[in-house]
């Protein structure tokens, strides 16, 4: 009975008869040569003898079976050519190579009753083809880079093109034959182009050499995705850098962590902490390097990132995971705050493995005590993760990141949900300080001006610092003993919400300062200044300059300025006294203790503003400040 319901659920998910009965070929052989042998063997009986007979109806039997799973096999392609058509005609997501990326993307929505795919695939042998052929996604097979096979895709109807081959360059290349394709036959329809880039330097000339030269009449909105990025970025929105309390937050202690890994994730993973430490006390924050060959990796990471030494220091730990010395390095694994242990090589057997031999040779006299933050990238073992994450018991400080099913969703891959705070921060409130301002989400305009700012690929560097902007609040938020959650209320009643609970906080340091609203909002009428005549600059009043850093607010101001440093220095700016953009030169990569020029303390203005919008940017993507939990 259990069997026969097996088979009625699978026949009612079939997207149709021909594939359920290839699926079943079992079932459907037995039955056709069933039914072939008796019409045969009772036709024959009456003319010939027993042997005879049974000899004519097997030979029968087996030339219908092998017939009938021919026509199967035919109509099954024919069936594909219909579902690719019928899904064209209507919006639709084109998925450009089946590797795990858009393998884990199409799983997480292959029941979705709204959204269709296609799948663009070379290689017919990959056994996922008929895997997501069988839940009703159409499949085209083909080389890419041939015009005459992207001339089969409907680019009219087309919502999204998901471009992930396995290579960055091809990739970038396919983008480039899309996006000319587009342009060469003048389609108007919008289109969004999601494109996996690991190498931050080859994105960074994609959107620079590539995306800002091309047609600007199309229609065309590039995003770029980097998997190993993406685990980084989740797992730093689950864990401070400076560990799960507010000691070392409130303290001016430095601290300490632990990258024991060689590849991009590793290198991933110092690009998000780098960006993320910069505390109200200027906490001295140490990456340990953790690798048999980390003086090799040390360099690689400061040729990746050229100006890191200035926002952090890096330790070399040069032992082997295959090593007892590696395990009993006690002068690591139990230095003074060790916020986190971050296993991350781009080989989740190599992490699973350190992580518990971490365990068993390290930290298990102190696994119930321990403050250590260990964790280890398991990319597809979801089931031990869970068991992992769960088991406090056995497992109190030990975590598991990095699953690839929940970073490649939808939500994060194309609807960008997930950025919204990020388009915010771009996008900016006021530059005169209006505390109440907040933008209407629902009026088409503001969206568009919203969405054409976050994609306009000249102003990538800014795109980017907002980003990391964005990325810091919950930082600053738990340095005041606040938190942000999502929240079901509506804008307007969480601004409200939002603006009392930082107000409240902020007031003593702000009536101490003598910047109250009225204050800042004159104020920000010298900002105009910035972009006038020299005669302008030198008419600027500095009616306020943090000197001492003696209030909370004072050293959230210079904390946002060091992050807004570090993240230049990270993407290879220099400081110059005349501002480049082209050049990454920029006038105010300084300490702001070494402002003396008026247009450089006026833009202090800014970093205050970082911190002073944070309820209109929470309010606007839906969190409500609360009092923390540390």
């Amino acid at each position: 009975m259990n069997k026969l319901k097996q088979i009625v659920n699978e026949y009612k998910a079939s997207p149709s008869v021909v594939y359920f009965l290839l699926e079943n070929k079992p079932i459907a052989i037995g039955i056709i040569a069933l039914l072939a042998f008796t019409l045969r063997f009772f036709l024959s009986f009456q003319t010939k003898d027993l042997l005879d007979s049974l000899s004519s109806a097997l030979e029968f039997a087996s030339i219908i079976s092998a017939s009938f799973i021919a026509i199967l096999i035919y109509f099954k392609d024919f069936i594909n050519k219909q579902l690719i058509t019928s899904i064209s005609v209507t919006k639709h997501t084109v998925v450009f190579g089946l590797g795990e990326f858009s393998t884990a993307l199409l799983e997480n929505d292959m029941h979705s009753q709204e959204n269709k795919y296609i799948i663009f695939e070379k290689n017919m042998q990959n056994e996922k083809i008929e895997h997501f052929r069988k839940s009703g996604m159409g499949v085209v097979e083909g080389d890419v880079f041939d015009e005459e096979q992207l001339s089969k895709l409907n680019f009219d109807t087309m919502d999204y093109a998901v471009i992930a081959l396995g290579n960055d360059r091809l990739n970038v290349e396919l983008a480039t034959l899309i996006m000319d394709y587009y342009a060469t036959k003048e389609i108007k329809s919008p289109i969004k182009l999601v494109v996996h880039i690991i190498n931050q330097d080859l994105n960074a000339v994609f959107h620079q050499n590539i995306v800002a030269t091309s047609n600007k009449e199309s229609q065309i909105d590039i995003q770029t995705f980097s998997f190993y990025e993406a685990a980084a970025d989740t797992f730093f929105s689950e864990n401070y850098v400076d560990g799960q309390t507010n000691e070392i937050i409130e303290s001016s202690e430095g601290y300490n962590i632990a990258i024991v890994g060689d590849g991009e994730l590793a290198l991933n993973m110092i690009y998000q902490i780098a960006k993320l430490a910069h505390l109200p006390n200027e906490n001295k924050l140490t990456i340990h390097l953790v690798d048999k060959n980390a003086d090799v990796f040390r360099k690689k990471v400061i040729k990746r990132y050229s100006g890191i030494e200035h926002v952090l220091a890096l330790e070399v730990v040069a032992k082997s995971s295959e090593t007892i010395e590696f395990y009993d390095n006690e002068d690591l694994w139990f230095t003074n705050n060790l916020t986190h242990a971050v296993v991350c090589y781009d080989d989740e057997e190599k992490n699973i493995q350190i992580a518990i031999d971490l365990f068993n040779k390290t930290y298990i006299a102190d696994a119930h005590d321990m403050k250590t933050r260990v964790s280890f990238a398991i990319f597809n073992a979801y089931k031990m993760s869970n068991k992992i994450n769960v088991n406090k018991e056995a497992f109190k400080q030990f975590f598991t990141f990095g699953n690839v099913k929940e970073i490649c969703t939808r939500e994060n891959l194309l609807d960008e949900k997930n950025d919204l705070l990020s388009k915010l921060v771009h996008n900016a409130y006021a530059d005169n300080y209006k505390p109440m301002d907040i933008h209407d989400l629902n009026d088409i305009e503001v969206l568009k001006k919203i969405h054409d700012k976050w994609y306009d690929s000249s102003k990538l560097s800014d795109k980017l610092s907002s980003k990391a902007q964005s990325k810091h609040i919950p930082m600053k938020l738990k340095a005041l003993g606040l938190q942000q959650v999502k929240s079901q209320k509506s804008q307007n009643e969480l601004l409200m919400i939002n603006r009392a609970i930082l107000d409240a906080t902020l007031k003593q340091d702000r009536n101490s300062l003598n910047l109250d609203n009225e204050r800042l909002q004159n104020y920000s009428h010298q900002l105009p200044k910035l972009w006038g005549s020299e005669e302008d600059k030198n008419s600027i009043d500095i009616m306020y300059f943090p000197q001492e850093y003696k209030t909370m607010f004072e050293k959230l101001i210079r904390a946002e300025h060091n992050r807004w440093n570090a993240f230049h220095y990270l993407n290879g700016w220099k400081y110059k006294e005349v501002k480049s953009k082209p050049k990454k030169e920029h006038d105010c990569l300084l300490p702001l203790k070494e402002f003396k020029k008026k247009e450089l303390q006026l833009t202090i203005l800014y970093d205050m503003y970082a911190i002073l919008y944070i309820p209109n940017y929470l309010a606007n993507a839906g969190y409500e400040i609360v009092e923390g939990k540390y």
